[in-house]
This record gives structure tokens, sequence and C-alpha cells, in this order.
């Protein structure tokens, strides 16, 4: 893995909290009428008039925003002691330096600010010569919402790519991709969400996958789009088998 060594690996604090256990839940929002709900917007106004964002690279005019989850999504967090060749999904730093030139990169993690930061630093995903991260975001940047699945009210929390729109207006929903291993985590933006599947056992796993690699086209292709609000993104994978 370029700009990896190998033996290197990531030491968790043992107070460091992991990923929700509710992670492993899933369900798939069905439209936006979810969102105009007036207690999800009273949260969302709440949560962005508290949320303070860091840029930590310039924005750079012209470029669309790619928000990316990192746990299960980027790497596996269950093998934080393993090598990071075997925390990494396979093509990380490929895959971000290829998004980067025609994105502006975000990590959103519903993680703890401590635990984010631990993570990506020791990956090295602030650090790389082919790509910089704009900014990152924590556990503090999501709220819950009430919904429904199999019928059923379900709590969960969820990253509303509106905070950021709201603070940095160049970003619309007609240029804004959040990938995510759980849909649920847009729910406020379902349309603009693409579920990848989770990379988990990566010792193991990252012998045979290649989720980035394919998610790389898919992204460079699109990016010549003017309005990602007329692209269905459900249908990302039947780009992925056409390729």
């Amino acid at each position: 893995m370029m700009g990896t060594p190998e033996a290197k690996v990531i030491k968790a604090p043992e107070t460091m909290p992991d990923v929700l256990n509710d992670l492993e839940e899933d369900y798939t929002p069905d439209d936006e009428a979810f969102a105009s709900m007036a207690q999800n917007q009273k949260s969302l106004k709440t949560t962005t008039a508290k949320c303070k964002i860091d840029i930590m690279n310039p924005l750079r005019p012209g470029k669309k925003l790619l928000v990316l989850d990192l746990d299960y999504t980027l790497i596996d967090c269950k093998a934080l002691n393993n090598p990071l060749i075997e925390v990494m999904r396979p093509g990380l730093h490929d895959f971000l330096a290829v998004c980067y030139d025609h994105y502006d990169i975000v990590i959103w993690s519903q993680t703890s600010w401590r635990a984010l930061e631990a993570k990506v630093t020791t990956i090295g995903l602030l650090t790389h010569p082919d790509y910089k991260i704009s900014f990152v975001m924590d556990i503090s940047t999501m709220f819950s919402v009430m919904s429904q699945r199999d019928g059923k009210p379900f709590k969960h929390q969820v990253k509303a790519l509106d905070i950021i729109w709201s603070k940095f207006p160049q970003y619309t929903a007609r240029n804004t991709i959040h990938i995510d291993d759980l849909s649920r985590n847009f729910a406020m933006n379902p349309r603009s969400g693409l579920k990848i599947g989770a990379f988990k056992n990566g010792p193991i796993s990252r012998h045979t996958d290649r989720e980035l690699y394919h998610l790389a086209r898919y992204l460079v292709e699109i990016s010549k789009s003017n309005d990602f609000k007329e692209l269905d993104h459900k249908n990302w994978k039947n780009h992925r088998r056409a390729n």
C-alpha cells in the first residue's frame, strides 16, 4: 500500500470508544419527506448552530464534495491492533488520490473526536502527499431521529449534509455525494447517499475486496455531471458490473 509501512499498527487506547453498538443494524430510507418532519428539522437547526467546522486544507473552487464514512467504509475498525495493511480497505490511498482530483474530501465518522483523530492520524490520511482532507467531523455533529423500520419505530443517528451546506454554500445536493456502509446515516439526504458494502474481517477480506477500485471509477465518471440530483446512486453497482 502506497506510503504505508505494513508492520505499523494502530494502538487504540483502552478507554477509546469504538463505533456504536448499533452499527450492525441498518435500514434504507424511503424518501426525502422524512427529512421535512418538524422534529427532525428542529434537531438539524440545533445541531447546525452548535457545529463548528475547522478547515484543515483549503476548499477548492469548482470541486465537488465527497463525504466519506470511516469505520467499515475505509477501514476495519475491529482490526485496529493488526498491521495497517489489514486495517485499511485495499486501495485506500490510491482511491483518495484519484478522487482528490475531482472532489474536496471530508471524513465524517460516528465516533468520538479522540477516536477519530487517532485513526486518521495513524493511518496517514492527514499527511499523504497525493491528497488532502478538507475537514473531519465526529459524532458530535450527528443527531438522533425517529423513523420506521419493518413498521416499527426506530431511533438512530444521522449525518445531515445540510449542516455542511449551510456553512459552505458552494456545496449543495447538486454536487455532493456521501459514501457510507449504513444507508440510515444519510436518511436526511437519501438521494445524496451511496451505500457501499461494509469492509469487515480485514485480515481475510482484503484479499478479495475491490470495492474502492470500482467506486473510484464511478466517482470519476459522475464528477462530469452538472447535477447529482439527477443521478440514482442505488444503481452504482450496475456501473461496477459494466466495468
